[in-house]
Formats: structure tokens, sequence, C-alpha cells
């Protein structure tokens, strides 16, 4: 195919485009651009407010709040001058923009941090973990609002009432306020999910901008070769930033809809089993993926007559069987009337009723007050994160009317006197009866023993750390102490460089697999050396501010 033929093709194709898009004052379009990338302190000022306006509603979980910081933000502004001088090539626009740009993301994201750090509210809410897992959609809703945006700027049709759609869908401020909250309070993958969905969303705007502005006739001016050059190297870095974040952001929504589609399935298989008619039906359910892909289900039924042990232990098998994966299932059956309360009768009679099997009593007896100390557990495991109540048992004395508890509790080191005596009183409190405690501690991590001289983890040894694992997802502030102790039987100093070796394979390995920041990791050497090598971990509570 010749020059003249693609130069024909492209004359057609414009001219194709003049008739079917609108003329605008392209002169008044680039002078108002011109204006947008002038550095000011006033922009500045409504920026700031804008993102701290966004951070307050962000950590009191205020939809409404962070849609008004989405309308005071100024930051589309040079973001879609930024796509202007992406199509036509003016450097000054590009500079000033790009400048303009860097200046407020970084201002931004500081401001955000310090007030974060500074506040006392650090929970995620529900408003800030939306936005750190950005998907395809995403890229998609950005780039059909910078397309509108875009469109409002050429022909000043229905602008005032665009733009502040545009604001709203494409929402540019809160991801960054949100990666200021996670820099500010140390949650890393916070920040950097957020911040890849402000990047997502700036690419979008960016790409839609240059097609609209190629649209309505803005071309780039190509005086020579080394313009043309500029112009597909800009054109390639576009369409290759574009496909590098289109990966894992597939990837991210794959991930979704596969939790989805568990939790559907999970609440098909629960319905199939519970929802009897007469007899019982599920009310509510949650779930969460414990060690070896685990699927932990707790559900709430009601039911007329209590199901026996037996059916909820074929329940456990036979949704374990429709989803395909090992289910550890806990029940709490809420017992109801089928035909809500019954007129007493006028007529009363005397009626013999024999007395239930004991075995039966027995078993009413555990399904009544199991899930009860369940949920007082639950409870309590909030309050001594990360420690974790594994087991439990109660006892009922014949002369006290106090109930003995034994708990069993995943943690490196015993409980205090104050500690127990406030764990009493708040079972006390929740089972509304007095009770007395025995609690037994075992450590998270075993001592992992090392054969002489190696320094490798074997499988075993990851398979002891997996409770860490869970412990960091549930308290991802505490703090880890390696304690190696090194063998006594060979020098001193290949005896410390062994030492040394497996506390920095033990942290890497934390790092990686649990998600342990360096920084909460410190490596200690025992003073005393032993006949075989071994490291001892021991988590400790993150240590108090200004401490």
């Amino acid at each position: 195919m010749d020059g003249n033929l693609l130069k024909r093709m492209e004359y057609r194709i414009n001219r194709r485009l003049r008739g079917m898009v609108p003329a605008v004052n392209q002169q008044e379009i680039t002078k108002n651009i011109y204006g947008e990338v002038e550095i000011s302190v006033g922009f500045f000022t409504i920026l700031t407010l804008a993102n701290l306006i966004a951070l307050s509603g962000l950590l009191v979980n205020s939809a409404p709040v962070i849609i008004g910081a989405m309308l005071i933000s100024p930051l589309m502004g040079p973001i879609l001058s930024f796509g202007f001088a992406f199509i036509t090539g003016d450097s000054f626009v590009w500079e000033k923009s790009l400048r303009k740009i860097i200046i407020s993301v970084l201002l931004t994201v500081f401001v955000a941090a310090l007030a974060s750090y500074l506040s006392p509210l650090d929970e995620v809410t529900r408003e800030i973990s939306v936005r750190t897992t950005p998907n395809i959609f995403d890229l998609l809703i950005a780039f059909l609002s910078g397309t509108a945006g875009a469109a409002a700027i050429c022909t000043k049709k229905n602008y005032l009432t665009i733009v502040p759609g545009v604001a709203i869908a494409t929402a540019v401020i809160p991801p960054l306020s949100v990666t200021g909250f996670g820099i500010g309070n140390g949650y890393f993958a916070i920040a950097s999910g957020a911040f890849f969905l402000f990047f997502t969303n700036f690419v979008a705007i960016v790409l839609s901008t240059c097609l609209v502005f190629y649209l309505y006739g803005f071309r780039p001016g190509l005086k020579d070769d080394e313009d043309a050059r500029k112009l597909k190297r800009r054109l390639v870095l576009l369409s290759s930033v574009l496909l590098l974040i289109s990966a894992p952001l597939v990837y991210t929504l794959s991930k979704g809809v596969s939790e989805i589609k568990l939790k559907k399935n999970i609440e098909n298989s629960l319905k199939q089993e519970f929802n009897r008619e007469k007899r019982s039906r599920l009310v509510t359910f949650q779930f969460f993926e414990g060690e070896e892909r685990r699927l932990e289900i707790e559900a709430v039924v009601n039911t007329v007559d209590y199901m026996k042990e037996n059916e909820l232990e074929q329940a456990e098998r036979n949704i374990g069987n429709i989803l395909k994966r090992k289910a550890l299932l806990h029940v709490e059956q809420v017992k109801v009337m089928p035909k809500g309360l019954i007129p007493p009768e006028v007529q009363t009679r005397t009626v013999m009723v024999p007395p239930k099997p004991s075995a039966e009593i027995l078993r009413e007896a555990r399904n009544s007050i199991l899930p009860v100390i369940r949920q007082a557990s639950a409870r309590a495991e909030d309050l001594l994160s990360p420690s974790k109540i594994t087991d439990f048992s109660v006892a009922f004395q014949d002369k006290n009317s106090s109930v003995l508890l034994r708990l069993k509790i995943r943690r490196d080191s015993p409980l205090s006197n104050e500690e127990l005596t406030w764990l009493e009183k708040f079972f006390s409190s929740s089972l509304n009866t007095p009770v007395r405690l025995s609690v037994e501690t075992v450590p998270f991590v075993p001592v992992l023993f090392f054969d002489a001289k190696s320094v490798n983890l074997t499988e075993s040894m990851k398979k002891e750390l997996e409770p860490l694992k869970d412990a960091f997802g549930r308290n991802d502030r505490i703090h880890v102490v390696l304690e190696t102790i090194a063998e006594a039987n060979i020098p001193y100093k290949e005896r410390i460089r062994l030492a040394n070796e497996r506390a920095a394979a033990l942290a890497a390995f934390l790092s990686t697999e649990c998600r342990v920041a360096p920084s909460q990791i410190r490596k200690n050497i025992a003073a005393k050396a032993a006949g075989r090598p071994a490291v001892k971990i021991v988590l400790t509570p993150a240590p108090e501010s200004g401490s």
C-alpha cells in the first residue's frame, strides 16, 4: 500500500469526522487550557481543603462528605490539560500541567499522611477499603467520565451539569487521601492499592481526553520527522502503560467475581441443607478461609426443634462435597414457635409428659451453651488480639452456682493477674452468670530445631509458621522477636554466622509469606549456646507511641 493511498484514506476519515462532530472555537479552548496550567496559591488551597474534607469523610465512613470533596477538588483541570498536551504536542502545556499534577499529588498525599498520623481515628472503614482494590470497571468508568468532561470543555454544552458529574464519577481526590491515610498509619498495602486506583483513573482520563480533542479537530503540529517520532513515542508510552495496568485490573476483577461466586455457592448449599419447610430456615451466615484453604462457616438458623449433632455433621459433609473443599460448620440454632403465640385455653387438663432421656437433655444443654460461649470468645479475641482462643470447655458444680470455664489461648506469654481478672469479669458479664476461669496458653509457634550447620527452612517448619499468617491477618501492627540459639560444638565465628543466617531466612519467609514488615521483626542471639541449633519466635504487642 503506497503513501498516496494512506494520505487519501486519512483525508476521507478526517472529512467524515468533521461532518459528524460540530465545529468548536479552538482558540477559546486553547486559551482556557493555558489558564488551567498556571500554578497559584488559590489552586493548592482549594485542593488541600478538598483533601482534608475527603479524608474526614473516609475516616467517619460518610459517602456524602466524600462526594462534597470530589465536587470541590480542582485536580481534574490539570489532568485534562495534560491530555490536551499529549495529543497536540504543546510543550508549554505539557511541562506546566505535568509539574502542576506532580506537585498536587505530592502535596495531597503528604497532607493526608500528616493528618492521618495526628488523627486518633485509624480504623479502616468501608469507604477506605473499597478504594484499595481497583478493577477493570474503574478504568472504564474513568475513560467514559473523562470523555464526557473533555466534550463539555470543547462544546460548553451542559457544562455546569456535566463537570460536577465527571468529578464524582472519576473521584481523583479520595484515592490520594486514602494513599496518605495508608502511609500515615503504616498500612502500605492500602496506600499502594489506593494510589494504583488514582493512577488508573489518571491514565484513562488522559486517553479519553486525547480521543475527544482529536475528534474535535485538535491535531499534533508535525513540522518535521522529529515531531512525528515524538508523537509516536507518546502514543506507544500511553498504550504500554494502559496494557500494563489492565492486567492487574482484570485479575482483581476476576478475584472479586470468584469471591462473589463462592459466597453465592455457600449460601445456596446452606439453604439446601437448612431451609426445610415447617422446620428450619437459614437467617444469616459469614465465612472466612482458614488454614490449608479450609472454609470456616458460621450460620444462624431458626428452627422449630433443635437439629441433632449427627444432622449437623452430615450437613457439614454435604456442604464440603458441594463446594469441593474442606468445610468447618458452626451453627447457632434459634428455637422459634411454628405458628406464633398460642392463645391459652379456657379449660386445661393435666397431661403426663414422659421425661426426656438423659442423652437428649445433655445434648440440648450443650447445643444451647456452646454457641453463647463461642460468641463471647469471639468478642474476647478482638480485645486480646493477636491472641486466639483455640478451644474451651465448660463445667458446672453441684454446690457452687459459678461456671468453670477452661480456655486454651494461643499466645507467647502468660496472662497477667490483671488480664485474668479482667477476662473473668468479661465472661461473667457476657454470660450473665458468675464465671471462674482457668487458662492454658500455648505458643503461636513451637521452638524450631535445625540440623547441625543447616540454615534452610523445612516444609514442616513452614507449616508450623502458618498460625503467624492468621495472627497478622487479624492484627498487622504486632512485632516478632526471633531469638536464635546457636550450636555449641563449632567455632564461635561460625556459630554466630549460622545463627544470623537462620534468623535472616525466617525474617525473609515472614516478610514474603506472612506480609510482616521488616521494621516489625527483631533478631536476637541467645547468650548461651546449646547442643542443637534452634530459633524461638515470640509475638509481642506494638510498642506504645512515644515509647
